[in-house]
């Protein structure tokens, strides 16, 4: 029987990996009337298929590959099949990276002073209320993903994934740019 801390790391384990897993918020859009069922094979709209939306900081040149062998990897495991003639592909695939720098300004109503404390002539009584403001500025990262029907020559899917950037998500960046295909793919094909 396992020991009751082994328990404990196990628990504290699963909970990380799943937060960690469950941060990125996705959305999907597609043509609803568009026929995905005999999709087979996909190839990249061209030899580099990542477009730069605003970004914070310089671009990193790696982050291209990265991305490309990820997708790759994730649409493999749901059954298609990659292929380097675009022309001879069912679909093909371009992707947006960009990042921002937000700043989040909270306001809320804070207490003060002292019950049976006060002053005679006007003065306060009691409790009074003031408010506290908290500012905190942070990275928002964001990667889209579009496909494009081949015989149509037109898009027909977007995914876009996005979350909170944090020091954990700059040092581990494979972890995090599966993360954000993970949840952009759940959604293709649309069902």
């Amino acid at each position: 029987m396992m020991s009751t801390s082994k328990n404990i790391a196990l628990l504290i384990t699963a909970i990380v990996l799943g937060a960690c897993a469950s941060t990125f918020k996705a959305t999907h859009d597609y043509d609803a009337g568009h026929n995905f069922s005999n999709y087979q094979t996909f190839a990249w709209i061209s030899e580099h298929p990542m477009t730069l939306a605003q970004t914070v900081g310089p671009n990193n040149p790696l982050l291209e590959p990265r991305i490309m062998s990820t997708l790759e990897t994730a649409l493999a495991v749901k059954g298609y099949r990659w292929v380097k003639n675009a022309a001879a592909a069912d679909f093909v695939i371009a992707f947006t990276v960009g990042s921002r720098e937000e700043i989040r300004v909270d306001s809320y109503p804070s207490g003060y002073g002292h019950p049976g404390y006060g002053r005679w002539g006007g003065g306060y009584y009691g409790y009074g209320y003031g408010t506290e403001t908290s500012v905190r500025q942070y990275t928002k990262g964001m990667l889209a993903v579009d496909i494009f029907d081949v015989r149509e020559r037109r898009p027909v899917w977007h995914g876009v994934a996005s979350k909170t950037i944090s020091e954990s998500d700059r040092e581990n960046r494979d972890e995090t740019i599966k993360a954000a295909v993970d949840a952009i793919v759940a959604g293709f094909p649309p069902s």
